[in-house]
């Protein structure tokens, strides 16, 4: 037994030292993996954490320069790129008009039946604008021009309707006469003027001539009497001469105060108007509505100014979002009060609405002004039930209704339907022809679609100024997301970390145990 013992010693005590060398080698493999771990851990938990910490003050800093370039860009001035489309916009603007024709006109004064429409339409009209800047009285803050707008018939849009077609409306120097007389002289001279011309309440006319204005010998008899001015037409639409000239008109450049960009400091020569019932509301204020201030706050309010009713009005961000051609755009309405009457809300007695709900007084802009012409939604939407029910042939439709498309970033109107029906408040007159109708009864004319949509080469002008803006707000979050992202191999090797270790601990207690 002690020779087989001793004979063995030498054999352990090699097997011991091949054990512990093993194990040192193997200790000293790990350790330096180890090392190699977290030096990987702490590069990665720096570039981490480093990228995230930067994204958010880089957030700020692109955004100044964005808005500092948008602000450069937007502003008119000469190179920005919103000068020549400001000055000539390259948008294909339409107005589509829609005619009620009034089929029983004998019925209805005969009190028989109540008014019925057949809607005609859309007559497409091109619009255009031109602006030519006047120099003289121009200068940093303030753009002087004067503007021609003016309409041409598309008979190749409107086919198959011509703008000779032949409808029947109602007859609106007649139906207002009545409501211009005083005395019982003037009602006998009036009912004189109605035998001699044959005038009747509904009349027969062209559309062209409906829309852009007409004479007839009843207007006639009326300028001779001085009840009507002389050498004008009854005009409800205007439609400037290209050998006319306008006043001057005046809006903020925007290089003074980026929020003044595009707003009227004076229109068509007035910095306010008598017209309406107070100061406030006589205020020529807003823009023309194609060209806002840039740089958009969600839920904000632009103020516009109505041209063809001449009066201001509020647009409100819906909050609705929609992609055209590649472009974020929000959607702009009319607010609610609109179209209240002063009774619902107060302030609207500047506009003098007093009449049912859903109806804006616009009489002042017709020729001659103080007609009770009435503006609502098509169809009148959103107006009080008794505008439908006193009529027939109108269904209202809520995808009738004014908004705008914009894009946020420059305020650039990108899609618009300005949309209003013209309304006739037509009052019973007992002495006359139409003493069967209601006190009181609306009568649609016609209704106006103005449309446009920026042409593709301004949607590309447009994206190619935002690129900028869309690397620069994207390399914000970029470098948030890849910080974020490196968190996880950061942990993965963090749990490496702790296994080697572990192992690293449990090799150290073998080698203790097992070392001679």
């Amino acid at each position: 037994m002690s020779g087989r013992t001793s004979e063995a010693s030498p054999l352990m005590a090699n097997e011991l030292i091949n054990v512990v060398g093993n194990t040192r080698r193997t200790l000293r493999r790990k350790r330096i993996k180890l090392a190699c771990f977290i030096l990987s851990f702490l590069l990665l938990l720096i570039a981490s954490l480093g990228l995230m910490i930067i994204s958010f003050p880089m957030e700020g800093i692109v955004s100044t320069k964005v808005e500092e370039i948008i602000k450069n860009e937007v502003v008119l001035q000469d190179g920005s790129f919103s000068l020549p489309i400001w000055t000539d916009p390259p948008v294909k603007m339409y107005k589509d008009f829609f005619i009620f024709n009034w089929t029983n006109p004998d019925n209805v004064i005969n009190g028989s039946q109540k008014p019925n429409f057949k809607i005609l339409g859309p007559y497409k009209y091109r619009e255009y604008r031109t602006k030519y800047i006047d120099n003289k009285h121009s200068n940093k803050c303030v753009i002087s021009y004067i503007q021609h707008k003016t309409y041409e018939f598309d008979p190749e849009a409107s086919f198959p309707l011509m703008k000779n077609d032949k409808v029947f409306v109602l007859n609106i120097p007649v139906a207002a006469a009545p409501q211009q007389i005083s005395n019982t002289i003037e009602r006998i001279a009036l009912e004189g003027a109605i035998k001699a011309t044959g005038a009747k309440l509904y009349k027969e006319i062209e559309v062209d001539d409906l829309i852009w204005g007409y004479t007839d010998t009843f207007i006639e008899l009326l300028q001779t009497v001085g009840k009507f001015p002389k050498g004008v037409k009854f005009q409800i639409q205007k439609n400037d001469d290209p050998r006319d000239y306008n006043s001057l008109s005046s809006v903020g450049t925007g290089r003074c105060n980026i929020s003044d960009l595009g707003n009227f400091h004076q229109w068509d020569g007035f910095t306010s108007l008598d017209i309406w019932n107070d100061s406030e509301h006589n205020k020529v204020k807003g823009t023309e509505g194609l060209l806002n201030q840039p740089l958009l706050k969600e839920g904000q309010e632009l103020f516009i100014w109505i041209d063809d009713i001449m009066r201001w009005a509020v647009i409100y961000d819906t909050g609705e979002r929609h992609t055209r051609k590649g472009l974020l755009t929000w959607r702009f309405t009319n607010t609610k009060e609109f179209f209240y009457n002063e009774t619902r809300y107060p302030p609207n007695r500047g506009w003098y609405q007093n009449a049912p709900e859903g109806l804006l007084y616009i009489g002042n802009s017709t020729i001659p002004a103080g007609n009770p012409v009435w503006g609502s939604n098509p169809l009148f939407y959103q107006g009080d039930p008794g505008l439908v029910q006193n009529v027939s042939g109108v269904t209202p439709d809520p995808s009738k209704y004014t908004y705008a498309d914009i894009e946020p970033l420059t305020g650039a109107v990108v899609y618009v339907h300005r949309q209003i029906q013209i309304n006739f408040e037509l009052r019973r007159a007992d002495y006359l022809f139409y003493k069967h109708l209601p006190e009181v009864t609306y009568f649609p004319v016609m209704y106006v679609d103005e449309h446009g949509e920026l042409s593709q080469e301004l949607y590309d002008t447009i994206s190619q100024k935002l690129l900028l803006a869309q690397i620069g707000y994207g390399a914000h979050w970029v470098l948030l997301v890849i910080g974020i992202l490196l968190l996880i191999p950061t942990v993965i090797i963090g749990f490496c970390i702790l296994k080697h270790i572990q192992v690293i601990k449990a090799i150290k207690v073998y080698r203790d145990i097992t070392s001679p």
